[in-house]
C-alpha cells in the first residue's frame, strides 16, 4: 500500500504538465441546442501521457468576449491517455471551450477550443437551386455561420462543401437570417446535387417505370424497369450520421425541376409517382438514422419563362404538407425575372435571386422554428407544453441564503451539539437555520442594493389529460434530480388522469432549488392557464415535490403559502435543516429518505431523522417520515408507489369533492391531529428493513407527540408496507 501511495505521488507530481489535444468539439463546430437556452456538448480528446490516478475528472467552460460560465463537472471519464464526456452549454457563440483534467483539486492538463457555438443546424438537399450553381457567390454577413464538410467546419462562405456547384447558394443569406433572429450560430450540412431527380434520391434497388434525363445514377433492370443505384441516399444518409442523432435542426428539401416538364415528355415524372417516391425518402431516411426528423419541401419546378412551374409536381409537393409528411417550404417558382440569371432566362438565381431565395427560406423556418419550443404535443394521452424564461440567480435559494436571510441559529431545534460536527464553519452554522421569515420586500431591497446577478435559462413543462374539463388540482415538482423523472412517469399520468391533475414542471438553477418571489410559480400557471384554455390553473391547489435540495422548493415553498398547498414531499433532502419548516406544519407532508445515502449522514442519521419528530413535537406537525433501506440518494422503481398513495390520499384528505377552481381559490380542508393514525419511526440503529407499529391516533401506545402522523388506516397500511419490505402495492 506505500509503495502504491507513494508511486500515485510521484505521478501526480510528473503529470503537472500534460498536454491534453481537444478532438471534439471541432473549431467552428455548431452543436444543435436542445432548448432555447442551452445545448449538450459533447467533448473528447487525448492525453500526451496515459492517467492512472485516482479521483481524476473533467471540467469545462465556456468563454465570450464579455461572458464566461463558471468551470462544470463533465460527465464521463478519463481512462489511460483518452477521455471523453458531456457538459451542458449554453446557446450561443462563438464560445471559447476550455477543458481541463484535475485530480485532488490540481490542474494535470488543459486544452482550448477557439470557436464552439451552441446553435441550429439544418441539412440542405436537393438539386442546384439546393446547392452551389448561383451565379453569385455569396458570403456570410455575420459570421456565425458554419458549414461542415463530413470531417471540418468552417465559415459558411460558399461554395458549400458537400454540394455540387462552385457558385453560390442561399445557405449564407437563410443562415444569416436565423443566427440574427435567434442570436445563436448556425450550422450547415449541404448535400443538394444538381439536375438530379427525385428518383435518383431514392434508396438502392427502388424502382420505376420511366428513368429521369440523367441515367448514370440509376439502372435499367432486365425486367424492363429501371431502379435507383442508391448512390445519392447513401451519400445523403452518411452526411446526416455525420452529426449525433437529434443533432440538427431539420432538412430543406428544394427538388423537382428535373422531374418537371422535361424535353422528353418520357422522362418527366407524374405527380402522383413524385410525391410516392419523395415520400419514400422521407420515410425511409428517418428510419435509417432513428428518428422523426422534420423535413421541408419547397414548391421547385421552374425553368424558363414560358416554362414557369408544373401545376403537377406542385401539387404533389404540396400535398406532402397537407398530410403532414413535411412542413411547407417557400414557393421559389414565384422568384422570376431579374431574380434568375442570365436577365430572367435561365433556371438558376442570380445574386438578388440567392439573397431572396435566402430570405424565403427565413420566412417558413424561424416561426416554426420559435414555435418546436412551445407548441402543444401528444403525449401520453394527453397534452404537453412548454415554454422558458432567462431569469437572474438572483430568484434561486442559494442566493437569498447568501444575501437576504436572517444570520441567526437561535432558532433551530437540533438534536446534537454543534461541536459533534467536528470542527464547522461559521456559514456551517448559520446553514442550520432554515426557519425564515423572509418577506419580498427584503428580497426586493437585497436585489436592489446587489443586483440581480447572471441569467439562466429555466424550463417550464405542463401535462393536460386529455378531454380534461376543469382542473382540479396540479402536481409542481422541482426537475432537480429525480423530477423531471418524475414528470414523464405513465404510472404517475394515469393517476392524474383519475384524479383531475395537471402535471407541472420546472427546471433551472434560478427555481429547481427554491426560489423568491412566490409569485414567479403562480405567474407561469397563470400564462400556461391562459395558452391552454384552462384558467383554473391560476387557483388550483397544488401538491409540492421536491428531491434533494429541491426541498428548497417543496418545504419552503409549503411554510409560505400552506392555504395553496395540499401535500409535499421531501425526497432525500439534500440539507435535511431546508424541511425544518413552522409554517408548513399543517400541511400534510412526507419525507423519504435513503439509509445509504451519503446525505444522511450529514452531520448524522440521528439529527436528521430528528428534523421530522421536532416538527411533530413543537408543532403538531401533520407529517411522516419513511427510510427506504439499502438505497442511496436517488429514489427507484419501488418508492414511487409509496409517493402516489401518499399523493393519493393528501388529495382526498385536503380538497373539497365539489371543488371548483374556475370560480376562484379553493378552500382547502385541514384534517384534525386526531383522525390521522401514528406510525412508530424508523430506527438508525437497528437500521434495515422494520415492522413499524402503526395504529389510530387514540390507541397509539408510544410517544404521541413525536411518532409519524399517517393520513388515514389505508395510507398507514401503505407506509407500514413499505418500511418493513420495500413493497408498496398499486391500487
Amino acid at each position: 500500500m506505500k509503495r502504491l501511495l507513494a508511486f500515485l505521488l510521484v505521478a501526480t507530481s510528473a503529470l503537472h504538465a500534460l498536454d491534453l489535444t481537444l478532438t471534439l468539439p471541432l473549431d467552428y463546430q455548431v452543436v444543435q441546442r436542445s432548448s432555447p437556452g442551452k445545448g449538450l456538448l459533447r467533448i473528447a480528446g487525448e492525453l500526451s501521457e496515459a492517467v492512472a490516478l485516482p479521483d481524476v475528472a473533467m471540467e469545462a467552460r465556456v468563454m465570450g468576449e464579455k461572458d464566461q460560465t463558471s468551470w462544470q463537472r463533465v460527465g464521463g471519464s478519463v481512462a489511460g491517455k483518452k477521455l471523453a464526456g458531456t457538459v451542458e452549454a449554453i446557446a450561443g457563440g462563438w464560445w471559447r471551450l476550455e477543458v481541463r483534467v484535475m485530480s485532488a483539486g490540481k490542474e494535470l492538463a488543459k486544452g482550448s477550443v477557439a470557436h464552439v457555438g451552441i446553435g441550429e443546424v439544418f441539412v440542405i438537399a436537393g438539386q442546384s437551386n439546393s446547392a452551389n450553381h448561383g451565379t453569385e457567390k455569396q458570403t456570410t454577413n455575420t459570421r456565425r455561420v458554419a458549414t461542415f464538410d463530413g470531417k471540418v467546419w468552417r465559415i459558411a462562405d460558399d461554395p458549400q462543401p458537400g454540394a455540387s456547384g462552385g457558385g453560390g447558394s442561399f445557405v449564407p443569406p437563410f443562415a444569416d437570417a436565423v443566427a440574427t433572429k435567434e442570436n445563436v450560430p448556425v450550422g450547415i450540412l449541404a448535400c443538394g446535387i444538381g439536375a438530379t431527380s427525385v428518383r435518383e434520391w431514392l434508396p438502392k434497388g427502388a424502382t420505376f417505370p420511366n428513368p429521369p434525363t440523367l441515367v448514370s445514377r440509376v439502372e435499367q433492370l432486365p425486367s424492363g424497369q429501371w431502379a435507383s443505384k442508391g448512390a445519392a441516399y447513401e451519400a445523403f444518409i452518411a452526411r446526416i450520421k455525420s452529426v449525433p442523432p437529434r443533432g440538427f435542426r431539420a432538412v430543406l428539401w428544394h427538388q423537382g425541376e428535373s422531374d418537371a416538364n422535361q424535353k422528353d415528355t418520357t422522362r418527366t415524372l407524374p405527380g402522383k409517382l413524385y410525391r410516392e417516391y419523395l415520400e419514400k425518402i422521407i420515410r425511409d431516411s428517418r428510419r435509417d438514422i432513428g428518428w422523426d426528423v422534420p423535413w421541408f419541401v419547397a414548391q421547385a419546378s421552374y425553368h424558363v419563362p414560358g416554362d414557369e412551374g408544373s401545376d403537377d409536381i406542385r401539387a404533389a409537393q404540396a400535398s406532402l404538407w397537407k398530410d403532414g409528411l413535411a412542413l411547407e417550404g417557400p414557393d421559389s417558382d414565384a422568384l422570376k425575372g431579374n431574380l434568375r440569371e442570365r436577365e430572367g432566362k435561365g433556371v438558376h438565381f442570380s445574386g438578388p435571386g440567392l439573397r431572396e431565395h435566402g430570405a424565403k427560406w427565413a420566412e417558413k423556418v424561424i416561426p416554426w422554428l420559435d414555435a418546436q419550443w412551445t407548441a402543444p404535443r401528444n403525449v401520453s394521452g394527453g397534452t404537453e407544453w412548454s415554454d422558458f424564461a432567462q431569469l437572474p440567480e438572483c430568484h434561486s435559494l442559494g442566493w437569498v441564503s447568501a444575501n437576504v436571510q436572517t444570520k441567526s441559529t437561535t432558532s433551530w431545534n437540533g438534536v446534537l451539539d454543534e461541536a459533534k460536527w467536528g470542527t464547522p464553519s461559521p456559514q456551517q452554522a448559520v446553514a442550520r437555520n432554515w426557519d425564515w421569515k423572509i418577506s419580498e420586500a427584503q428580497w426586493r431591497e437585497a436585489v436592489k442594493q446587489k443586483g440581480e446577478g447572471k441569467r439562466e435559462e429555466v424550463a417550464f413543462d405542463l401535462w393536460l389529460p386529455e378531454g380534461i374539463e376543469s382542473v382540479k388540482g396540479i402536481v409542481v415538482m422541482s426537475g432537480h434530480g429525480s423530477g423531471e423523472v418524475l414528470f414523464k412517469r405513465a404510472d404517475l399520468r394515469k393517476l392524474a388522469q383519475e384524479l383531475g391533475l395537471a402535471l407541472f414542471k420546472f427546471t433551472g438553477n434560478p427555481m429547481q432549488r427554491g426560489f423568491w418571489p412566490r409569485s414567479l410559480l403562480f405567474d407561469h400557471l397563470k400564462a400556461f392557464g391562459t395558452k391552454t384554455g384552462h384558467p383554473e390553473l391560476q387557483h388550483a391547489p397544488v401538491f409540492l415535490y421536491g428531491h434533494s435540495n429541491g426541498t428548497g422548493f417543496s418545504a419552503i415553498f409549503t411554510s409560505y403559502e400552506p392555504q395553496r398547498v395540499w401535500g409535499f414531499v421531501s425526497m432525500r433532502p439534500g440539507t435535511t435543516f431546508q424541511v425544518y419548516q413552522p409554517g408548513a406544519a399543517q400541511v400534510p407532508g412526507l419525507v423519504i429518505f435513503g439509509e445509504d445515502d451519503s446525505f444522511l449522514a450529514r452531520p448524522s442519521k440521528e439529527e436528521n431523522l430528528a428534523v421530522v419528530p421536532a416538527l411533530r413535537k413543537k408543532h403538531a406537525a401533520l407529517w411522516c417520515s419513511a427510510v427506504e433501506p439499502k438505497t442511496g440518494h436517488g429514489p427507484g422503481e419501488k418508492t414511487w408507489p409509496l409517493v402516489f398513495s401518499f399523493l393519493r390520499h393528501s388529495f382526498t384528505a385536503r380538497v373539497p369533492a365539489d371543488a371548483d377552481a374556475r370560480k376562484g381559490p379553493v378552500k382547502l380542508l385541514t384534517p384534525a391531529l386526531e383522525s390521522g393514525h401514528l406510525g412508530q419511526n424508523w430506527s438508525a440503529a437497528k437500521g434495515g428493513y422494520q415492522k413499524l407499529p402503526t395504529a389510530p391516533f387514540s390507541d397509539f401506545p408510544a410517544d404521541k407527540a413525536t411518532a409519524s402522523w399517517l393520513l388515514n388506516a389505508a395510507f398507514a397500511a401503505d407506509w407500514q408496507q413499505f418500511q418493513s419490505t420495500g413493497e408498496v402495492h398499486p391500487k
